[in-house]
This record gives C-alpha cells, structure tokens and sequence, in this order.
C-alpha cells in the first residue's frame, strides 16, 4: 500500500470521491480550495492500492492560536471500508500525525455512515466520542430521481402539485441567476434567516461558494420573479452523480404565489437533468431520525428548531438519512473542555473560526 501524505492529483482524488454512493462534494478537491480562500489549511491523504486509490481524507485545519492549537475537521469524511481495519488503521494513523504535527486540539469527523449500532462500535473502536456539535445536518432527506420526472411530480401531494401550477399560472417565472444577482440572494438570505431564526455565513462567504463551483457546473443559482421583481431564490449543488439543496430564501410578502414551491422542483428537475440520480435536501431535526430508527410516528404540529423545515420537506418524497453524527478524537483533553464549552455555550466552531480570522492570516 502506498501512503500520500500531502495528495497532489485533483483529477485521481476528484475520481475517487466521485464513486461514493452519496453527495460527497465536501470531500472533493474543490471544497478544499474554497475553504483555502475563506482561511483554512486544506491537508489532503490518500492510500493506494494498485495504483488505485482506496481510501481518502480531505482535512481542513483552523489555527486558533498559530503554532500552539488548532482545529482539524474531515466533513463528511473521511472515505474507507471501515469494515477493513487495517486500510482504516493506516489511514486513522497518517491522520493523527498529520494533525498532531497542525497542534490540533482534537480531530472532527462526520462520516457518511449512518446510524446504526455496528457503525457506531466501529467509530468508537478507533479512539472517537461522540460530540454534540455538529457541523454538517446529521439527518436529511433524500429524493431518488427517476428518469423520468413526471413520476416523481405525481408522487408529491396534491396541495404540492397544485402551488407548483398555481405559481406558473400566476406569472411566476424562474430564471438562472448570475452573478449580478447573488446580492439580491444575500439579501434574501438575511430576510429570511430573521423570519424563520437560523443562522446564516456572510456575504462574502456565498459568493465564494459560487464562484468556485458555478464555473465547474456544480452549482446553480435559481431566481423566481413575478412581474421582473425577484421574490424567491436558491443554490442548488452537485457532484457527480449526487446534489443537495444548500440554501434557499423567499420574500414572505409573496407567499401566496407560491414562488419557493416552483423555484424547488425547477432545482430538482436541473439535478436529474445534470445527470444526478439523488438529491439532498439537507437538514431536517435531528428528532426524526431518532423517531425513524425506532419506528416511530413522526408527530404533527411541534415548533421551533427545523421542524418547520421538516413539514415542508416531507412532502417532496425524500427518504429520511440518519447519519451518525459528529466524533471527535482529542489530542488535547483540557483545551477540548475549553472548545466544547465556547462551541456551546457561546460560539460555533464557524463562528470561532471567522473570529480567528479577523486577527491571524490562513
């Protein structure tokens, strides 16, 4: 087995992410160098087999304090056969130095494996506890995209398939969106986030994110107008065979034209047409996987959190992913306490790392 330290082959890693079975755009060379632009160090570690590689990490390391503590984080990663302990061994191994010698605090890790008694022994086994601090959404839904779409339409309720026409007939229209909109989007983005209590990244943040992927075809900015006035918007992803819907915002003083219903199906309906087989609607509570896995209702009428989400999601035929959230192996017990209570008690780990910016160069 051949061991890269520092992986310098895009087109092989980005091959080789492209395989999973899931959305895996987090793990791809190009989230690396967005992440570069906004501060992080981005390590990249492939194992070979062959020639072929076989398992992969992308870590993105935040310095706190530089040359005395960090951050190291794997989202979504890394990529192995658990199952395999040695190939999973090496690459844990090649990790930990990699982060130890970055003055890491711990290792994060949100691995695309999902909840499950077995995969939860085999993080553990490893050295990994469980964090209550998740980066990534640990539950979602996910459509399966068939060839053909109008199955999936007659799949959505009838209230659904009624708004998307209704929002047509009503002159809506959805137009791709370019770059002389994206402030239009951020200003949606903070209406938005005011109305529902979520948290949203900067403005400078968005327009990275587009402008690393929209030129690579892997991301598209869809914008609904009524009578040429901009009302609703989102950012859909891909990568590969897989995408997700990342952000989304409307103008709630136009709600009853049912704009985001169209502007939804016109993002899943680019997804299939971009070759993509799933689409990821990305973030639901937590709850419901919890209540899925034990067979559970899921009950009517509960608030706050992302339930609100969730009701509206529900109806677009997604099956519910639980993953198993968020692990940390630590380096450093004492500051780990002090990251855990900052993260939860006053600021995210985002937040933390944007506030390390303003005083420290990448």
């Amino acid at each position: 087995m051949t061991i890269h330290t520092d992986y310098t082959d895009r087109d092989n890693w980005n091959a080789f992410i492209e395989k999973q079975n899931h959305f895996s755009l987090l793990q791809s060379w190009d989230w690396g160098e967005f992440k570069k632009r906004l501060g992080w160090r981005v390590r990249r570690i492939g194992l070979e087999k062959k020639g072929e590689l076989v398992a992969g990490a992308q870590i993105l390391i935040k310095s706190f304090i530089p040359g005395l503590s960090s951050f190291a984080y794997i989202p979504r990663g890394p990529l192995v056969d658990w199952n395999d302990r040695e190939t999973t061994g090496i690459l844990f191994d090649t990790i930990h130095k990699k982060a130890r010698k970055h003055k890491a605090i711990c290792l994060r890790i949100e691995p695309p494996l999902l909840h499950t008694p077995e995969n939860l022994q085999l993080i553990q086994a490893y050295g990994f506890q469980a964090s209550a601090q998740t980066i990534q959404p640990r539950c979602t839904m996910i459509i399966q995209l068939p060839e053909d779409m109008e199955k999936l339409l007659q799949s959505f309720p009838n209230y659904l398939r009624n708004n998307i026409r209704r929002a047509q007939r009503k002159g809506v229209e959805v137009d791709i969106g370019t770059q002389e909109d994206l402030n239009t989007f951020y200003q949606f983005m903070k209406v938005t986030s005011q109305r529902a209590n979520f948290p949203i990244r900067s403005g400078e943040y968005y327009e990275h994110e587009w402008k690393t992927f929209h030129p690579l075809g892997q991301a598209q900015l869809f914008i609904a107008r009524y009578k040429d006035t901009p009302i609703a918007a989102k950012l859909s992803v891909r990568f590969g065979e897989h995408s997700a819907a990342f952000h989304a915002a409307s103008l709630q003083e136009y709600h009853g034209l049912r704009a985001n219903d169209l502007v939804w199906w016109t993002a899943i309906k680019w997804a299939r047409d971009q070759g993509c087989l799933t689409y990821d609607l990305w973030g639901i509570p937590d709850e419901v996987g919890e209540m899925t896995i034990r067979n559970e209702a899921i009950p009517e009428g509960m608030s706050g959190g992302l339930w609100g989400v969730y009701y509206y999601k529900r109806h677009y035929s997604g099956d519910v992913v639980y993953y198993v959230g968020a692990y940390d192996y630590v380096y450093s017990p004492v500051l780990h306490k002090s990251l855990e209570f900052m993260s939860s008690h006053v600021f995210s780990i985002d937040r933390l790392a944007r506030i390390a910016d303003r005083f420290i160069k990448p």
